[in-house]
């Protein structure tokens, strides 16, 4: 994968499906999910093959990612938001090492809702 697809992926999610985030009292929400979509763009990266280990929520999409080809698309400190190659999936995990990441647990195809929960 290449930063090219991670950009083209997003997109894809972001035309595919309204966002499901919850917009802050006195902001509309467009103007919401355009600042938070403006911030996940802001965090790509060259695409980062990664290891899925662990997760915080049993049985939700861990063995999904645990046995997957994944990569890291966006990060920022230690979160990361992954998606599963040739699949329009994406999760966040926390964590240093792209080696060893902790999933939060459920997946969707909502990439901005992914990133920011």
């Amino acid at each position: 994968m290449r930063k090219v697809d991670a950009i083209a992926k997003i997109k894809n999610s972001l035309n595919g499906c309204e966002p499901q985030i919850i917009t802050p009292k006195g902001e509309s929400y467009e103007e919401h999910i355009e600042q938070l979509s403006k911030q996940l763009f802001q965090a790509i990266i060259e695409p980062v093959s990664v290891k899925v280990t662990s997760t915080i929520i049993e049985d939700a999409d861990f063995d999904m990612y645990r046995t997957a080809t994944v990569w890291a698309i966006a990060r920022s400190g230690i979160n990361w938001l992954l998606t599963l190659e040739g699949q329009q999936e994406f999760a966040l995990a926390f964590g240093s090492n792209p080696l060893d990441l902790k999933l939060h647990g459920c997946s969707s195809s909502d990439a901005l809702a992914e990133w920011c929960s």
